[in-house]
């Protein structure tokens, strides 16, 4: 596959996509690394054996990989590094690490002294109201940890609806338990949208690190009766131009040469939060104009590279 990027400082590049990220092996610490971007600028990617996620402030790594919900293992890429490289061999984050981690020393024992007399009880309706404050906190939790797991099939959910409401009808869904597929097609022009989604968050402690964010990857087909001719043409202008992972932005081409469809598609992180509430409310006209614009601009780019 071929890939443009859009965005930022780059110069246009080229990609295959991969299914999984793979940890690098271990790179020479020799030569200097690009400083760190600023602790509040969401400018990092992080990839473990579980995934891509990112992109994170640097504070959200740090209290990630001390805390333990990110490896310590993991490898990391910013804005400047020649390649992933893995935390333990970059020196300034395995400094600030350290320090993180470092053990505290614990406090003196207190010393024992007579307890002092109980004070005044406290009245019928003080106990009641902190009894509830109690059953509040329990309650905010419950639901904390509730919206974290299902609003990965509130999202999908209104994936579809503001797709059907761009004029597509669902053909074909299928989910392997981590990422779920989607396709769309006008049954006017025959054209397609597809979707990949991954949710990156399936705890409240995960979405306190990394917020309710989404991978996520629209695709726009058209079928075209010359597809070989195409595809091998955009083969060979694309061929020395790959890299391996595609960072937003990025669009791809892609074809599939049993239904006669070639596909732009294009990889993005979308922030839940931004169409789903807490209490569910889905802020539908939002989230359809997102996938409007989305199909909008792959439709250019495909025409732009097939005609």
């Amino acid at each position: 596959m071929g890939a443009t990027h859009y965005g930022g400082n780059h110069r246009p590049q080229f990609v295959i996509r991969h299914s999984s990220f793979v940890i690098p092996p271990e790179v020479s610490v020799s030569a200097p690394f690009p400083q760190l971007p600023p602790a509040n600028v969401p400018a990092i990617y992080v990839g473990t054996p579980q995934g891509q996620f990112g992109p994170m402030t640097l504070d959200a790594l740090l209290q990630g990989v001390s805390s333990g919900q990110l490896p310590a293992d993991a490898a990391v890429w910013y804005e400047g590094l020649a390649n992933w490289v893995r935390l333990g061999d970059h020196p300034e984050l395995r400094d600030r690490l350290a320090r993180t981690q470092a053990p505290v020393m614990a406090p003196p024992a207190p010393q024992m002294v007579p307890a002092a007399p109980a004070g005044p009880q406290r009245s019928d309706d003080e106990m009641d109201r902190l009894f509830g404050n109690l059953v509040k906190a329990s309650w905010d939790y419950y639901n904390q940890n509730q919206f974290a797991h299902q609003v990965d099939e509130v999202f999908i959910g209104a994936v579809i609806t503001s797709t059907l409401d761009n004029g597509y009808a669902l053909i074909d869904l299928t989910s392997d338990g981590s990422n779920h597929y989607l396709r769309f097609q006008n049954m006017q022009d025959n054209t397609r949208i597809l979707y990949q989604l991954h949710t990156l968050a399936h705890s409240p402690a995960e979405a306190k690190v990394l917020g309710h964010y989404a991978s996520v990857t629209v695709g726009y087909g058209e079928r075209v009766t010359n597809l070989d001719r195409i595809w091998g043409a955009l083969k060979a202008e694309f061929k020395s131009g790959f890299i391996q992972s595609p960072e937003p932005g990025t669009v791809t081409i892609d074809a599939d040469v049993g239904s006669g469809y070639i596909y732009a598609q294009v990889d993005m992180f979308w922030n839940i939060g931004d169409y789903v509430n807490h209490d569910y409310a889905t802020d539908y006209p939002k989230l359809s104009e997102h996938v409007g614009v989305s199909v909008h601009a792959l439709r250019k780019y495909l025409h732009g590279r097939i005609q």
